[in-house]
């Protein structure tokens, strides 16, 4: 009778889960007296008890977790091993381990796949692309909903599909992709009425907020009232609609509406689940609206309590939802310092996760605090401008304009004979756009990470931009992998005569010649751990000591660093520090391969053949240059802008100044040479023309070294007049 009654409750609660209610699937599982169960019967016990938990928000769960998972490694029933190892992580993604979560659903899903269990293949799919959202690997999350998609298609469950397209129009509003998760959403709608009745009711959430988030709060308010047709048995979804109307009144500037709708989903909340993400969301916009109703004492208290929930289930975007709340706070009481670092933090961590809204409105906030001078604060502004145009967030984009019009700066340069000395040839309006930007942020005192493919103008950008600066200070370079460990403390910081055996005289380092200027680190992704270490000490104090000098100097200097390779990768496998990637990554701009901006070869060419003395001014050569333009568009430049300077400045030189000759050597050239050239032009550049060391750069001979520089007419001046 005993077995039959527990067979009963857990049956129960199964039904309960699979309709989504874990509240009375608890209730079922609580009325079962484990005390006489054996191994087995306690591991099926324990694997709904942790489901059922899971969906509750409940994480307090680790020794049930154990146990199922030691108890079915050893034995044959490998679906559940399997479902045990979902669970796990499921319960990993509660506490934040996102990495471990990762390795047990990809053991899970291979489990799973192992033996073809579709619907459980399904599972973790969609369970591995909320991992990947979380550890901003978007194209990762947006794959694993596909291929989810995909399984369920094929199983006929068209309702699931729809859902999974729900999921996805989420990640895409997460990651401020707004306009795409409105047109998911648009394309859906249609599908959405397969969904079951807690679908379509959190459809018509994930519409509303994304329609409010695009500024369009009058609609969001529509979509968000079609959810009274379900009544009131949807608890959780009720407290989410909440949240979602009370960030509504916040983006209309209703604070008083705010405080009271919000209040109510807290209310809500707590019964549902006291440690969840709803609850940190909600007190996190709570404090947002005392914010604006000026109560700020109980703005910080409410940011405290949701930091609090938001910290222990590193739910990283609200963490950085508090900090703002604090710089907010911080300002209003003066405490500037404060103000600037939380800022700070809040902005690392959005960029960091990729949330581009929530990045664009904390730049705009901070850009109107007053706690910033006018470089950065116009930095600042054309940053959040950006993303709210090419999201077409109207209100915020109207409120941009309004702070720009208001205080932005005129464009400050050191000269015009500077700029036109290093231009950023900009036709195709991707460039336009980066041009623009750069102007824009020249100003400010932020460090800025040049990133794209090898010979795309990054160096030429860097230039541009202390040009754009008005910096009167030197524009100093460093190649970041070329310091040996032994000496980057005397290059970056300099020393004193009779510092260490060899120092007969007084050296200034690197930093110190960039004083009042611009410090370009090319290619930071290959410097050392101990370079590293130095730069982010000087980046975070601006303090130079000479080795052998007990006097420290405070050093005016901006920074900008350049790579080509993925950061992010080279942090997730420790070949990078993340705070150094914090503190450059102030201002990213991303330049696109030549492949990308076709449009810019014209003017690139016009500008190249210029350097080599080509008459082309006016409009008598018009003809000629559109034919060889035309030539080199159609070309593929896997060398970017560098190779397309190397092949013109190579072959213009034996063209000698006549276009129709260049034409033709350019119709008949393999580019093979240009290449070499240009290859050859960077090693020497990068050794100040020590051949030896190009040699052994190249891993070719001294001799072929000579006979190249020889045979390429290459001069020692060509890498400073002949940038890209």
């Amino acid at each position: 009778m005993m077995k039959i009654s527990r067979e009963k409750y857990l049956e129960s609660a199964k039904d309960y889960l699979k309709n989504k209610d874990p509240q009375k699937a608890l209730i079922e599982l609580k009325k079962i007296d484990t005390t006489f169960l054996g191994p087995g019967e306690i591991a099926e016990y324990y694997l709904l008890f942790s489901e059922v938990n899971l969906w509750m928000g409940d994480s307090n769960i680790k020794e049930p977790i154990n146990y199922i998972i030691n108890y079915f490694r050893t034995s044959d029933n490998h679906f559940l091993y399997a479902k045990s190892k979902y669970l796990y992580g499921w319960y990993l993604i509660t506490i934040g381990d996102y990495i471990s979560a990762k390795e047990a659903l990809l053991e899970s899903y291979l489990t799973f796949k192992r033996y073809d269990y579709k619907p459980e293949m399904a599972r973790v799919l969609n369970r591995l692309a909320f991992v990947h959202f979380q550890t901003a690997s978007y194209d990762d999350s947006i794959s694993n909903l596909d291929e989810c998609a995909k399984i369920n298609a094929e199983l006929g469950n068209l309702s699931q599909v729809s859902l999974i397209s729900l999921n996805r129009a989420r990640v895409l509003i997460m990651a401020g992709l707004i306009i795409r998760a409105i047109e998911q959403l648009q394309n859906t709608e249609a599908e959405s009425k397969l969904l079951k009745e807690i679908h379509k009711y959190n459809y018509f959430l994930t519409y509303g907020i994304a329609l409010a988030l695009g500024g369009n709060t009058k609609k969001a308010e529509k979509q968000l009232a079609r959810t009274a047709m379900f009544g009131e048995d949807y608890i959780r979804e009720k407290a989410i609609r909440y949240e979602y109307l009370g960030w509504i009144y916040n983006l209309d500037g209703k604070f008083k509406e705010a405080e009271k709708t919000l209040k109510t989903g807290i209310e809500l909340s707590m019964k549902i689940a006291p440690e969840s993400a709803l609850i940190s969301q909600t007190k996190r916009l709570l404090a947002d609206a005392y914010i604006g109703l000026e109560k700020f004492d109980k703005a910080q208290k409410t940011a405290e309590d949701a930091l609090i929930v938001a910290e222990k289930i590193n739910e990283r975007v609200e963490i950085a939802g508090c900090y703002r709340v604090f710089a907010r706070v911080a300002t209003h009481n003066r405490e500037q310092e404060n103000a600037r670092e939380w800022y700070r933090k809040a902005c690392e961590i959005f960029a960091l996760i990729q949330s581009r809204y929530e990045l664009a409105v904390t730049r705009y906030l901070m850009a109107i605090s007053g706690l910033h001078d006018t470089g950065e604060r116009s930095a600042l502004l054309y940053m959040a401008r950006e993303y709210f145009i090419s999201e077409d967030v109207k209100p915020y984009t109207k409120k941009v304009n309004q702070a720009i019009s208001k205080g932005a700066p005129q464009l400050a340069v050191r000269s015009t004979e500077e700029r036109d000395k290093y231009p950023f040839i900009a036709v195709h309006p991707k460039t336009k756009k980066i041009v623009e930007l750069a102007e824009n942020i020249a100003r400010a005192d932020m460090s800025v990470l040049l990133t794209g493919p090898t010979g795309c103008g990054k160096d030429q950008l860097a230039r541009y931009i202390h040009a754009c600066s008005g910096r009167v200070g030197r524009f100093v370079t460093i190649n970041s992998a070329a310091i040996p460990e032994s000496m980057i403390e005397s290059e970056l910081f300099g020393y004193k005569k009779g510092a260490f055996t060899g120092a007969d005289r007084d050296k200034t380092g690197l930093f110190e010649l960039a004083d009042n200027g611009t410090f370009y680190l090319n290619e930071i992704a290959d410097s050392t751990l101990a370079f590293q270490v130095k730069l982010l000490e000087f980046i975070e104090t601006k303090i130079v000591r000479r080795l052998g000098d007990g006097n420290s100097r405070k050093i005016n200097v901006r920074i900008i660093a350049a790579t080509n390779h993925d950061l992010e990768k080279q942090i997730r496998e420790r070949k990078f520090r993340l705070d150094l990637y914090h503190r450059l990554n102030e201002i990213p701009i991303a330049i696109p391969p030549l492949s990308e901006r076709k449009e810019d070869i014209p003017e690139l060419t016009r500008h190249f053949l210029k350097l080599l003395g080509y008459k082309i001014d006016g409009g008598k050569y018009k003809k000629e240059l559109k034919a060889l333009s035309n030539i080199l568009v159609k070309r593929n430049w896997p060398g970017n802008v560098r190779q397309l300077r190397g092949i013109l400045l190579h072959l213009g030189f034996i063209a000698k100044g006549n276009l129709e000759k260049l034409t033709e050597l350019i119709k008949n050239d393999s580019f093979e040479n240009g290449t070499k050239r240009e290859e050859l032009l960077k090693a020497l550049s990068e050794t100040d023309w020590n051949q030896r060391e190009t040699a052994r750069l190249l891993n070719i001979s001294e001799g072929t070294i000579r006979y190249r520089i020889k045979k390429y007419n290459l001069k020692k001046e060509d890498h400073i007049d002949t940038r890209a």
